[in-house]
Parts: C-alpha cells; sequence; structure tokens
C-alpha cells in the first residue's frame, strides 16, 4: 500500500519518532542471525500507520493533546501492532516469491525462506512481548483481541491465496476477504489504543477503523490503475499484469458473461496472468465504460461516510478531529 499521507508529513505529532526508537529497544541484539534481517525490514521506511492510530485511539479516550511519549501502554500496544503488520509482509513475501519490498530486497529474497519465516515467527513474539510488558487491569482484553487479529489476518491470507486458484470471485467474498486481511489490523490497532486509555469509546473507534480499513483497500486497487507513480509509489497497474484478485477484478468478472470480443479477450488474458504493459491504457478505458471504476469510488466512498458516521459516538475534541483528518488523509492520497 502506498504511504504517501499529507496528515503525516504535516502533522506536529511525529508517529516515526515516538514508535522507532521504542521498536528498537524491544528487538533484542543476538543472535544477528535472526534479529538482523527484522532490524532491516523495520528500519525499510512507511509511516507507522497503525502504530499512529493506536496512539490517536488512546488520545481520543484521554483527550490529551500528546503522543503518548510517556504512556506505557499505548506505546507497547504500538509496537505490538506494528511487529503484526511487519509479520505479515515478511511472510506475504515468502508466499508471493517478492523480490523487493519499498525498493529493497525482501527479507526473503536477501536472507531465504527459512530465515524469512524465523524472521516473522519472532516477530509474533515480540509483538506479544511488548504487550506483556503492559500493567493494566485490561491486559486480558488486549491479548484477547490481539489473537482475533492475528487470527483473521491468517485467515484472510488463507483466502487470499485460495483466490490465485479461481477464474472469478464475487464482490462479497472480496470485501470478505480484505475486511479479514487488511480491515482487520487497523481495527486492532484503534481497539488497542482504545483499551489503553480506558476503553470509553472501543465501539465507535472499532467500527471508525473497520470502515476506514475497507475503503483503504479499495481505494489501493483503484490507485493501482488509475493513481500517479509518483505520488502512489507503485508502478501503475502492476495489480493487473500479475492478474491479482482486486476489486476491480471482482467487479468485472461479475459481468464478465455480458463482455464479448476484444473486451472478453482482454479480461481473459488478465485472468490468466497474461497481461502486457501494452494493456494497461486499454483495461483503464474499458473498466470505466464498464463502470467499475465509478463503482470502486462509490464503494470506498460509502465505507469512508461509514468511517466517519462512527465518529459521531465521541464528544467533540480536539482528539476527534485529529482521528478524522488521520482518516481523510489516509484516503485523500492523489489519483
Amino acid at each position: 500500500m502506498s504511504e504517501n499521507l499529507s496528515f503525516f508529513t504535516n502533522s506536529d505529532w511525529d508517529a516515526i519518532e515516538v514508535i522507532d526508537p521504542r521498536l528498537a529497544t524491544l528487538v533484542p541484539a543476538e543472535p544477528d542471525s535472526l534479529y538482523g534481517p527484522i532490524r532491516e525490514v523495520l528500519q525499510a521506511g512507511g509511516k507507522r500507520i497503525r502504530p499512529f492510530l493506536t496512539l490517536l485511539a488512546t488520545d481520543v479516550e484521554r483527550n490529551s493533546g500528546t503522543l503518548h511519549d510517556s504512556d506505557e501502554a499505548a506505546l507497547n500496544a504500538a509496537c505490538a501492532v506494528e511487529f503484526l503488520h511487519t509479520f505479515t509482509l515478511v511472510h506475504d513475501d515468502i508466499m508471493d516469491n517478492a523480490a523487493t519490498r519499498r525498493g529493497r530486497p525482501t527479507v526473503y529474497a536477501a536472507y531465504g525462506t527459512s530465515a524469512a519465516i524465523l524472521s516473522g515467527d519472532a516477530l509474533i513474539a515480540l509483538a506479544n512481548e511488548a504487550l506483556a510488558r503492559i500493567t493494566s487491569p485490561n491486559l486480558g482484553q488486549m491479548m484477547a483481541e490481539f489473537g482475533l487479529g492475528f487470527r483473521c489476518v491468517c485467515e484472510g491470507q488463507a483466502l487470499d491465496k485460495a483466490f490465485e486458484n479461481r477464474d472469478t470471485i464475487r464482490v462479497a467474498e472480496y470485501l470478505e476477504m480484505i475486511d479479514l486481511k487488511t480491515a482487520k489490523i487497523i481495527e486492532l490497532a484503534a481497539v488497542l489504543g482504545s483499551v489503553a486509555g480506558g476503553g470509553r469509546f472501543i465501539k465507535p473507534l472499532r467500527s471508525f477503523a473497520h470502515h476506514l480499513g475497507l475503503a483503504f483497500q479499495i481505494n489501493d486497487d483503484l490507485l493501482d490503475l488509475i493513481g500517479d507513480e509518483r505520488t502512489f509509489g507503485k508502478t501503475s497497474g502492476g495489480d493487473i499484469l500479475e492478474g491479482k484478485r482486486t476489486f476491480l477484478f471482482a467487479a468485472v468478472m461479475e459481468g464478465y458473461t455480458s463482455l464479448a470480443g476484444d473486451d472478453r479477450n482482454l479480461i481473459d488474458r488478465i485472468r490468466d496472468r497474461q497481461a502486457i504493459l501494452e494493456d494497461i491504457p486499454r483495461v483503464r478505458v474499458l473498466l470505466m465504460r464498464l463502470g467499475v471504476l465509478e463503482h470502486a469510488r462509490a464503494a470506498a466512498a460509502e465505507e469512508t461516510r461509514c468511517a466517519e458516521a462512527s465518529l459521531g459516538a465521541i464528544p467533540e475534541s480536539p482528539a476527534r478531529e485529529r482521528l478524522r483528518e488521520f482518516g481523510r488523509s489516509l484516503l485523500g492520497r492523489q489519483r
């Protein structure tokens, strides 16, 4: 996912300056063969979107106006979320045979399958240790939420891999998959932050993050085809070339039987992972004509509306507005 987010570059709050030093203290030095790759992947970039959301959710609970640089519960919960997210990247790269991520060699490519598996496993151990550092009567609830989020991510990845072997999927099936694979970690980030801050607004914060996560992934799928490569940070049409089962793929396949001639041949090439770079402009035109791009925009807009509506259950405050701004920035990337 692209992380070209104005909120993070313009905000007075710098999540990286708060989160990264804490992450560094939680990763052991030895053996370097295990923890060296973990340090590298943690230093490979990213805006710390998920741990930032954890801290923002805690601030909504407490309305303190700070990044909680001395709040042990919030910081350790935020680090646990980032460790879990990093685990998904490391293991996904193994399953996808990915050579690079964020312009750097993946752990899988640089160190091999065995090292990447161990690094991913160790990241989950580090996440659990970070949570265990929290002294709170609500720790059991936080551990249960983390376990649920971890399990859901694995279920979502299983569905995603299963979709690779299917010629067609329905939009509803795709939404179920991204709810598990993408939205649940974002939801977990907000819930852990809420519980760390007292848990008064856990229900609306959970709902906000759930809908935000769905909107984020749908928007990501859309931007892969129509986004500006300079701002989006990815090769335009990469999902098409890989034959990935995205929202756009699911939507166009729901109307597959109405296609004929060159249109059907083009979609067949995408389905069979035989699309070439020269197909990308034709795909854009076809999906625009079929209304698929507008369908994706409308779906992302509806999830965004639901996310913002969830915040109505939280009293007005500067912290709530920072959270709203966070969501809008996350979804407001240039197209």
